[in-house]
């Protein structure tokens, strides 16, 4: 009796296989569902359209530092980065009803396609991402607009701890992954 095992790495897929993946599963959706998708894409590419005003606002400010108030030229960039978080949560909406992740193949790294409360809970935490993006640099802009510069102090603190350890728990991670690869 022979008997073998077959051991496959982690799938990553192209860009058109995501594509297709997609495409084929939200032809299999409910008109309804489909309606919502449409009008999440609609609402995306308008949150990209927030994300290029308020980038073109902050340009236009930074090179007219000399007519306008020294204040806003932050609070505009601090705004441009806050400016992801609209399309942020409408992709989010978007993964949760349609119950697949990614909902858009967007550039840049390859990709996994999930469906399921997978597509969920990736949905649902990229909204809370939105938010605590939103909020960061709100307070980063409230702080400035009102010159109340102290109330940055407890949130540079805790993001300083945040980002040591992130970049310690990184630097195990990749250890251990270099580690067991070579075995």
């Amino acid at each position: 009796m022979n008997s073998q095992v077959s051991v496959q790495g982690p799938v990553v897929e192209s860009k058109q296989d995501l594509r297709a993946q997609l495409a084929q599963y939200v032809e299999q959706q409910p008109e309804s569902t489909l309606a919502f998708h449409k009008w999440m894409k609609r609402l995306e590419v308008a949150g990209a359209g927030i994300m290029a005003a308020a980038f073109i606002v902050a340009m236009v400010v930074s090179v007219a530092w000399k007519s306008v108030n020294p204040i806003v030229i932050p609070i505009a960039w601090f705004f441009f980065a806050a400016s992801a978080t609209p399309a942020m949560i409408f992709l989010g909406l978007d993964a949760i009803t349609l119950r697949a992740f990614p909902p858009a193949v967007w550039p840049g790294k390859q990709q996994k396609f999930v469906t399921g409360s997978g597509a969920v809970w990736a949905g649902g935490a990229f909204i809370l991402l939105a938010l605590v993006v939103a909020a960061f640099w709100g307070v980063f802009a409230y702080s400035v607009w009102t010159l109340n510069l102290a109330m940055l102090e407890p949130l540079i603190g805790i993001l300083s701890v945040v980002m040591g350890v992130g970049i310690v728990i990184s630097m195990l991670f990749t250890t251990f992954q270099k580690i067991f690869k070579s075995r």
